[in-house]
């Protein structure tokens, strides 16, 4: 099964063995706080169809998506016979039985599912995307859920050989690995299952096998497994840039409406300093003009340890009129900047909540609607 991580930054999915009438489904975790994007695989074995011998081909979209992934002649015969199908919504839940609804905690959603029979009999059954940018997320989960259809068609000595392969592999990845998470989700509870989902895995999202004779094991199956890594890697790309750019904007709107408070905030504060100013200056005016001209002109302006100055009282009235309608003006023109740039914040407020919105609707079209 095949899972979305919620935070969509850097785990990847996996998949997982299928039993007897049994299946193994593809889950998704969401995106709560709108993360980038990570896909994982777990293994769920829910009930489904017994397998129908009857069909030999795949449908023009399973082609693409075959071609994509690359499948040599050997995986493409395999892939055929699980008669994958890229199902929206209903059907996709149909198919997949109640190991298609989001887990309890709304992290995790089922996007592809490997069913049926088991063995050489299972079927698999892909979520369909609701945006076109989710092409990758397709083959990612069709090819995951294919290694576990070939897994399951490996002999019993070939499967002894190849487990302590995958061990020895996995024993390198460093435990905090976001990989090995998926890992560790995707088998659960299932240790019988650890196997396929770490073929799966490996072979969808690890590029470097670190034995060619594990290396081997994927040989009959793809044309060039490094491709088929990359477009997982390219899914990962496409939520953590999404991701990336919400942050970037959100983060420059937060600085821009904080240096928009500050900004008010002080000219709030030079307009209460220079209105007790424009008080005090006014009264002064005012005992000035009751003066006669004789009073007036024996009027100067003291210095700062009590001595006369040089400067008339008249003229340092006449001064601080000039000095305080310049300040008026000084911060008439601060006011209008502010009040342009909080209309600019408000203006990238719209083109942040536009992109919080656009991943939303990414994230609902990543997974099947509730029925």
């Amino acid at each position: 099964m095949t899972l979305f991580e919620s935070d969509h930054g850097e785990p990847r999915p996996p998949r997982s063995r299928v039993q007897a009438r049994r299946s193994v489904v593809t889950w998704i975790i969401l995106v709560p706080t709108l993360a980038a994007a990570g896909l994982l695989a777990l293994t769920i074995l829910p009930s489904g169809p017994p397998w129908d011998p009857a069909a030999t081909s795949l449908s023009a979209e399973m082609e693409q998506v075959s071609g994509r992934i690359g499948l040599t002649d050997e995986g493409r015969a395999i892939f055929t016979d699980t008669r994958p199908e890229l199902l929206d919504s209903a059907d996709f839940r149909e198919a997949c039985g109640s190991t298609s609804e989001s887990s309890e905690d709304g992290r995790w959603a089922v996007v592809g599912c490997y069913y049926g029979m088991g063995g050489e009999s299972g079927r698999v059954a892909i979520f369909r995307p609701g945006d076109e940018r989710l092409a990758d997320q397709v083959v990612v989960t069709a090819a995951h859920e294919f290694l576990h259809a070939a897994y399951a068609r490996l002999e019993p000595g070939e499967r002894d050989r190849l487990d302590p392969l995958l061990e020895a592999r996995w024993s390198s990845v460093p435990v905090d690995d976001p990989v090995q998470t998926s890992l560790a989700s995707s088998v659960g509870t299932a240790s019988e299952n650890r196997a396929t989902e770490q073929f799966a895995y490996l072979g969808t999202e690890i590029a470097d096998a670190g034995d060619p004779a594990l290396e081997a094991f994927y040989a009959p199956y793809f044309a060039d497994r490094q491709a088929l890594v990359a477009i997982d890697s390219a899914l990962d790309s496409l939520w953590a840039g999404l991701w990336a750019d919400y942050q970037t904007q959100t983060d420059a709107l937060i600085g821009h409406e904080q240096a928009d408070a500050d900004a008010a905030a002080q000219a709030q504060a030079d307009r209460a300093r220079l209105e007790a100013e424009l008080t005090l200056h006014n009264d002064q005016v005012s005992q000035y003009n009751a003066l006669t001209a004789e009073e007036q002109s024996r009027l100067v302006v003291l210095n700062a340890d009590g001595s006369l100055g040089d400067e008339a009282w008249g003229a340092y009235l006449s001064r601080r009129t000039s000095e305080i309608t310049a300040a008026e003006s000084e911060l008439a023109g601060r006011q209008a900047q502010l009040d342009a740039s909080v209309s600019a914040a408000q203006g990238e407020r719209t083109a942040v909540e536009s992109l919080g919105a656009e991943l939303r609707a990414l994230e609902a079209a990543s997974v099947p609607s509730e029925g």
